[in-house]
């Protein structure tokens, strides 16, 4: 299956103050590192952002907001249009720890449905249950979309909801649970998305521990 690979930058760091997506996490950006566990996965990577000047050392396929100021919903109304293929990876530029082997799950996933999104909540349903709000723990922005997801998108932008889980209800979903995502991802790191100093620090940390050790000299 082709699958396109799209990122969204279009965050304003505030907390973080400055751009994560050029932040430097074990010698490399941030966003270097999620090109780099998307790109032998993907046909093709789109960049979300409004200033493509400011990342133009990526040399990546950029798309500007659709909608202006409508959020992490508008971001991926914009990569999905702008996508070539009919299956879209969506992930926020501030991942760290993406897991290749858990996307390619998920979107092997998608073939019967318009999105596969990560649920890491306990809650235990009957088969063919719908959950309820309060029960969930997703994750809209690791997860995979369908372009048929446009539709419902764009009209419920159009009509100022800028809820990112808004158009959940118009489309067939096939949420990821907590189970399925622990074979592969066992300290559920993927998800992890690094929005102040502490939680920095924390990634840091990790990405310490896992460099090797330096040979004696």
């Amino acid at each position: 299956m082709m699958v396109d690979g799209v990122i969204l930058a279009g965050g304003r760091s505030r907390r973080m103050g400055q751009d994560k997506a050029l932040m430097l996490l074990g010698g490399r950006t941030l966003l270097q590192r999620v090109i780099d566990v998307l790109t032998p996965i993907c046909t093709n990577l789109i960049l979300v952002a409004n200033e493509p000047e400011r990342y133009a050392a990526f040399a990546l396929k950029t798309a500007p907001d659709v909608f202006p100021g409508a959020g992490s919903l508008g971001g991926l109304y914009s990569g999905l249009a702008a996508a070539r293929s009919e299956t879209v990876i969506a992930v926020a530029c501030d991942m760290p720890f993406l897991n290749a082997s858990l996307l390619e799950f998920m979107v092997e996933q998608a073939i019967e449905v318009e999105a596969v999104v990560p649920d890491l909540s306990a809650a235990t349903l009957s088969p063919g249950e719908r959950p309820k709000a309060k029960q969930l723990d997703l994750h809209p922005l690791h997860a995979v979309y369908r372009r048929a997801c446009l539709a419902p998108i764009e009209a419920q932008l159009r009509a100022g909801d800028l809820r990112m889980m808004g158009f959940f209800e118009q489309v067939n979903l096939r949420f990821i649970k907590r189970a399925e995502v622990l074979r592969f991802d066992p300290q559920l790191r993927s998800m992890v998305n690094l929005n102040t100093p502490e939680e920095w620090a924390d990634a840091e940390r990790i990405v310490a521990a896992e460099q090797p050790p330096s040979p004696n000299r």
